[in-house]
Formats: structure tokens, sequence, C-alpha cells
């Protein structure tokens, strides 16, 4: 278990990149009235609005672990009581689809979600030049460049990704090939659902320039 107390950055990675872990959201000092557990790739615990929520600073903190009942043997150390699962990531997803027209494979909406949260950490954050290549994807799913191969394809051809390196029919991506997020996949974030394209543009201009 890791807990992190004002270090917005290192939560947000670690968050990013455990994707199978798990985050308690809690007071510095803990209390019944504020413990939730939530999965680690929970949009609510990642992403706001107003680019402002604070994660880990002021009376917040955030305690990570792989393991979920860790933290709730924590929680219940700390204030005698388990903390409350995130109605939004543990429910069963409900699925409707006219709300999901492009219906992504459960890989494809696994890499999707990375490429995004991997661009929102340095837009937000700057914490450096972007670069997330397939080798980086397939590491932290398990997988290898071969296995995704389809599912980068399906999403480029849906208009969601964009590669530097589209491979040959019958071959897998490269390692070393770019995914960056369009402008459509960037309005699925909260933080950029009231955006206009030009402005969504403007700020994958600015993340692509950090590359160069």
């Amino acid at each position: 278990m890791i807990i992190f107390l004002d270090e917005e950055r290192a939560y947000l990675y670690w968050a990013t990149h455990h994707r199978s872990g798990y985050v308690l959201d809690c007071r510095r000092k803990p209390s019944k009235s504020h413990l939730t557990l939530h999965r680690a790739n929970c949009p609510s615990i990642k992403h706001s609005e107003n680019k402002k929520t604070h994660w880990t600073t002021g009376p917040h903190m955030k305690a990570c672990s792989l393991d979920a009942g860790e933290l709730r043997a924590w929680s219940v150390a700390q204030c005698d009581e388990e903390p409350a699962d995130c109605p939004d990531c543990f429910a069963p997803p409900e699925l409707h689809p006219e709300d999901h027209p492009l219906q992504l494979t459960k890989l494809g909406k696994e890499i999707l979600s990375f490429v995004l949260e991997a661009a929102a950490l340095h837009l937000d954050d700057d914490v450096g030049a972007y670069w997330l290549s397939v080798a980086m994807v397939a590491k932290c799913l398990d997988k290898s460049p071969a296995q995704l191969t389809a599912a980068v394809q399906r999403i480029v051809d849906d208009g969601l990704l964009t590669i530097s390196d589209p491979p040959k029919p019958g071959e897998p991506l490269s390692t070393k090939c770019e995914l960056v997020p369009t402008v459509a996949a960037m309005k699925t974030l909260p933080s950029y659902q009231d955006c206009d394209d030009k402005q969504i543009q403007r700020d994958l201009n600015l993340l692509l320039r950090k590359v160069n």
C-alpha cells in the first residue's frame, strides 16, 4: 500500500499505470463520513471538469494498493469501518447500444482509456514530453504489440486514434509506433466535453509540439 500526500503527479501517474489497482479516497484524518474505495481506472478519481481538483492536497489524501483487501483492512484499523464501494466503478456496467455506437471491444476500451489518461495527465500537469508507444501500452495491459494490432487498427478506423507508423497488412504494430488521441476521443473526457473542436485541437497541437 502507498499513501500519497501533496503528490498530485505521483498519484495520477500511479493510478494511470496501475489500472488493475484500487484507490481509497479519504481525508488526512480518515473518518467514517469520507471513505470511498474506487478502482484505479475510475474516472472520478483521475479527471475533473475544472482541472483544479485537490487529489492529495489540502485535507485530501489517497491510499493506493493492488489489493482491495489491504485498503479495506487499513480503513478498519484507522476508523473501525470499511469504506463504501464507489457506485460507479464497482457496479455492473449497464450497456446501452445506442450510447455506444462504436461498440469497442473490452481490449479496445482499455487501450483508448489508457491513451486518454496519458494525454490528460500531460496536458493537465505538464509532466514532460508526451510519448506513448505501443510497447508501453502493451506492457501496461500485459499484452504483446501483436495482440494489440487489430484493436488499435479498429480504434484508428473509428477516428479515435492516430498512429505514427501504420503497419503493413498482416504485420503487427511496431513497438515504437506512437498512439495519439483525436479530437473525438478527447471529447469523451469530462474536462473536454463542453469544449469546442478548435480548442481541443489547440491542446492536442500543444501536446504534440512537446514531442518535436
